[in-house]
């Protein structure tokens, strides 16, 4: 979250990080590839984000909120084309050859399993 802007460099994350950690688990790798479970859980995790954003000195960076905006605009289309488009099973390899060209597969398959 630092490196990417969302945080300030200087704050110490030691007791966001567990909680950070368990509400992605929870919402993104857990909710399994089922696209209405998922939005149900990614209900749920947007509330416990919100909670964590009006604790922590989070700020949104412009370049993600427009890339965000962007993904659920492209995503709108495509619902629109197919109802039961998952952007996320779509974004898949994509998303999971960049993580190995950042973490290498070690470290992804310790995430990930």
């Amino acid at each position: 979250a630092k490196d990417l802007g969302f945080l300030p460099e200087d704050l110490d994350i030691s007791e966001l990080k567990p909680i950070l950690k368990t509400i992605l688990t929870k919402g993104l790798l857990e909710s399994g590839s089922n696209l209405h479970n998922r939005k149900r859980k990614l209900m749920d995790i947007s509330n416990e984000l919100n909670d964590l954003f009006f604790r922590y000195p989070f700020s949104v960076p412009p370049f993600f909120a427009l890339v965000t905006r962007g993904l659920g605009l492209l995503e709108g289309i495509a619902l629109s084309g197919d109802p039961e488009f998952d952007i996320f099973r779509a974004s898949l390899p994509y998303a999971t050859k960049r993580a190995i060209d950042i973490m290498g597969s070690q470290s992804l398959r310790k995430i990930t399993h």
